[in-house]
């Protein structure tokens, strides 16, 4: 059967379904229907063929469920993710999400980008297919993200374009390279030259952007940024026509800063997002489950946060049969017992039930082989005690100061202690040696630096998860425990560590590019709970994960002080500094 008569016959099929000349497969009987169009509810059957909402109204269907009562709302989109944040392949991810009602991503595969380049990228592609979350594979856009640390690998405006066009890459993902946009350089042109000539979606990247930069951007066609922290800077975005995604992830919660700027006129240029979140925070928190049950929290509509959720994102990334209730949507929607605490009791996906109470009725196939290079990514160059150390003539020092829940750092100037000319960890003022070490073509590259915030008491913390290049990232009270820790996630490929008196406390392995675990989620998730008792055997009580915080010490697109394999780096200045305060 040709494809122009298989939709003519599906168009008919529906046809006959919405007028009521045949029974429709499924209908929703008395539920309480958000309009997400008005923000209203109202009652009436949903009918349902070929997985699309063909009427709304009275009808009669092959199958019918009542909803009894429960609110019926579109799944949630979550308008910008990292996949590999949450340290899992996107088959695992699908089990953890879903369930909440999360049924449509739109993901940036640009950490394993870092790693393993073009190969790496379709491997996600590969492994989001077939499963019932629908991922929106954007194509990375910088690759490398600076050219101020060494990554594993680079795309090309060729390799964008292949993307487009022999593997369905929905849109061109968060354009961080923001001085080359500036000044038209290429290969970024190239690949804004790439998106546009195809109609493809350009998300931003516009981290500590002023109003010149923004119109940079919109001129360039970057059409969202969810780089925004304060209000004054998401109205900047508005006012230059952006959607705005406001990001509740792990390391970074910018909701509450946000939210203040929504008014009914301009609620609808405003989407939610994840951004990058750990896996443990989406098992006990959520995804954007999360965002709309904060949002209510702190005062918006539940309506509202359902509209952001659902059509605002769909709408900002010109998808038109997602996001609503309504005849012509696609039929996945969620029934909700409490609208105020948004407890979501089933998830139906193209008219099929597919998630109950937290728990997934349909089975998620494995996880796909990934290339082989990419579980042995890890090539570290050996490491001597005097690569460790920072060589200071003064007691006076450029430290990176940590804000918990913030990506964003300080620039802070302290004194310090030196022993023999080299910096010395004070535990006692929180100053602790921080480290980067170049993994991936064994080029012996290890930037030092200073880190305050992270309150470690004895021993070390590293991972090879460190935004964007993902070299490995240590924070310690010691030498030893640093370089104990690095050299044993050297050895296992990938992971994160906790490291104390010569004693590996706890650790998860990530040999999928060393960012991912091929086990299943719920195996993962222990070896999590077992390094947060480990951290507190050093000394770490607070209520904030220094993981996901340590792997962005090192992400230079982001202001104000950030250290890579090559040193010290002032991103709002764009260049290497001394940690030495002359």
């Amino acid at each position: 059967m040709g494809v122009a008569k298989m939709i003519k016959e599906q168009l008919q099929r529906r046809l006959a379904a919405a007028s009521k000349r045949e029974k429709c497969d499924l209908v929703i009987k008395g539920a309480q229907i958000i309009d997400v169009f008005s923000l209203t509810l109202f009652e009436a059957d949903v009918a349902i063929t070929d997985g699309v909402i063909v009427g709304l109204g009275n009808y009669s269907g092959i199958k019918e469920v009542d909803a009894k009562g429960a609110y019926l709302a579109p799944t949630f989109i979550d308008g910008h993710v990292h996949i590999e944040s949450a340290m899992v392949p996107p088959e695992e991810f699908a089990k953890v999400v879903v369930p909440r009602g999360v049924t449509t991503i739109f993901a940036d595969p640009h950490e394993i980008a870092n790693v393993g380049g073009l190969e790496a990228v379709t491997y996600m592609i590969e492994a989001s297919k077939g499963l019932p979350l629908d991922v929106k594979m954007m194509a990375p856009s910088s690759v490398p993200a600076t050219d101020f640390e060494h990554n594993g690998a680079e795309l090309t405006a060729e390799d964008i374009e292949k993307l487009f066009d022999h593997y369905q890459s929905f849109g061109l993902a968060e354009v961080m390279d923001y001085p080359a946009v500036l000044k038209g350089e290429e290969p970024i042109l190239s690949k804004l030259l790439a998106s546009i000539e195809r109609g493809k979606i350009i998300d931003g990247h516009a981290a500590g952007l002023d109003e010149v930069g923004l119109n940079a951007y919109r001129v360039a066609g970057i059409q969202n940024d969810h780089e925004a922290v304060t209000a004054e800077e998401a109205l900047a975005r508005l006012r230059r026509g952006m959607y705005v995604l406001m990001r509740e992830g792990t390391a970074a919660k910018d909701l509450e800063a946000l939210l203040p700027i929504l008014t009914p006129e301009n609620a609808r240029r405003c989407v939610f997002s994840t951004d990058d979140k750990h896996l443990d925070d989406l098992i006990n928190e959520g995804s954007i489950d999360a965002s709309i049950k904060k949002a209510i929290r702190l005062g918006v509509n539940p309506l509202q946060a359902i509209q952001m959720a659902s059509l605002n994102a769909a709408e900002c990334f010109g998808i038109r049969d997602k996001g609503a209730i309504a005849p012509g949507y696609e039929a996945s929607f969620v029934f909700i017992r409490d609208l105020s605490n948004l407890e979501i009791e089933s998830v139906f996906i193209k008219g099929e039930h597919v998630a109950q109470n937290g728990k997934m009725l349909k089975d998620i196939r494995e996880p796909i082989n990934p290339p082989a290079f990419l579980m042995k990514s890890v090539q570290l160059a050996p490491l001597t005690e005097k690569s460790l150390q920072l060589k200071l003539t003064n007691r006076k020092a450029n430290i990176i100061g940590v804000t918990p829940g913030s990506i964003v750092t300080e620039h802070l100037v302290e004194e310090v202690d030196v022993l023999d000319g080299f910096f010395q960890p004070a535990v006692s003022r929180n100053q602790l040696k921080l480290v980067v070490a170049e993994r991936h073509h064994k080029l012996g590259h290890v930037g030092v630096g200073i880190v305050k915030g992270i309150p470690i008491k004895d021993g070390a913390i590293v991972a090879t998860v460190a935004h964007d290049s993902h070299n490995i990232v240590a924070c310690g009270t010691d030498d030893q425990s640093i370089k104990q820790a690095i050299e044993h996630v050297a050895t296992i490929q990938g992971g994160i560590a906790v490291v104390k008196s010569g004693k590996i406390l706890a650790e998860l392995s990530l040999p999928l590019a060393g960012l991912m675990s091929l086990e299943p989620f719920e195996e993962i998730n222990n070896s999590l709970q077992k390094l947060e008792v480990a951290l507190k055997e050093i000394g770490f009580e607070e209520d904030w994960n220094p993981f996901l915080t340590l792997s962005f010490l090192a992400l230079p697109v982001i202001p104000s002080l950030k250290l890579t394999d090559t040193g010290l780096f002032n991103v709002e200045q764009f260049k290497h500094i001394s940690v030495e305060q002359g």
